[in-house]
């Protein structure tokens, strides 16, 4: 019985693949989804369609599917599947491999929580040092947040039997305050002698982002499938619903050289 119920999920998922692509959804994800689209839609309203895109921390899919253009993909390993969109390049963020100024637009998200809380600055030193025009870090912040990852990873424990690297090594690092970030970005700008505005948003209301987790966590195939897949039809919805306290800050940094 076990088998024919495997080959229907696995029909299924191949038929929710093809919709996808019809409707211009591949490779989303929901919680992922309402990560990005808030980056995509300043991207697109600020730069220009041919502009260049440098993702830090990107895997094998990052922006790219959302943002539907090509983009450089920074990151020291690359998972399957990898985006026809994404360029990957194998490299650290502590020391990116392009000169100063080459990329109009950058962004890194969920990604410094998941380096050594000593290293951070230096990671948005070398964030702000590639960006020509817009640079946009998303972090998990605040003390609500850093409760959450502690109460997800016990929950994932007791659903596998194992830890989660990511929401391990969040747990482990520790997340900082809105503050710290801001002041990094400021500090490192000053130094550059660079001009910015900076604009700072909530991102996933905690709520939300607890429930989408939960449904990720979960060993039941059936279970995972609809909040991996249908509930893509939720994303308008839930992008309405971004109120506080949320998951993460964005902040986007405006450069004004000239």
């Amino acid at each position: 019985m076990i088998f024919p119920v495997l080959v229907l999920f696995q029909l299924m998922k191949k038929w929710l693949h093809c919709v996808e692509k019809m409707i211009g959804v591949y490779r989303w994800h929901p919680k992922i989804a309402l990560r990005y689209l808030p980056v995509v839609k300043k991207f697109k309203a600020d730069l220009p369609h041919d502009s260049s895109i440098l993702e830090a921390g990107s895997g094998g899919l990052g922006i790219a599917p959302y943002l539907k253009r090509r983009v450089i993909g920074l990151d020291i390993a690359f998972s399957s599947p990898i985006s026809s969109q994404l360029i990957p390049v194998k490299a650290s963020v502590l020391n990116i491999p392009f000169v100063q100024q080459s990329f109009d637009g950058v962004l890194s998200l969920d990604m410094l929580e998941h380096i050594n809380p000593v290293n951070r600055e230096r990671a948005i030193t070398e964030l702000v040092r590639i960006t020509k025009k817009i640079l946009c870090i998303g972090v998990p912040c605040g003390k609500l947040s850093a409760q959450q990852d502690e109460y997800l990873e016990k929950i994932f424990l007791q659903n596998h039997e194992k830890t989660d690297l990511y929401l391990q090594e969040q747990v482990m690092y520790g997340l900082p305050e809105a503050t710290e970030i801001e002041n990094m970005i400021r500090v490192a700008a000053a130094k550059m002698r660079r001009k910015i505005i900076l604009e700072i948003c909530g991102n996933l209301n905690l709520a939300t982002r607890q429930w989408l987790m939960k449904g990720w966590i979960s060993r039941n195939p059936l279970t995972n499938l609809i909040f991996r897949k249908v509930f893509l039809l939720l994303i308008p919805y839930l992008l309405c619903k971004n109120q506080e306290p949320t998951y993460r800050k964005l902040f986007f940094v405006y450069f004004h050289d000239e």
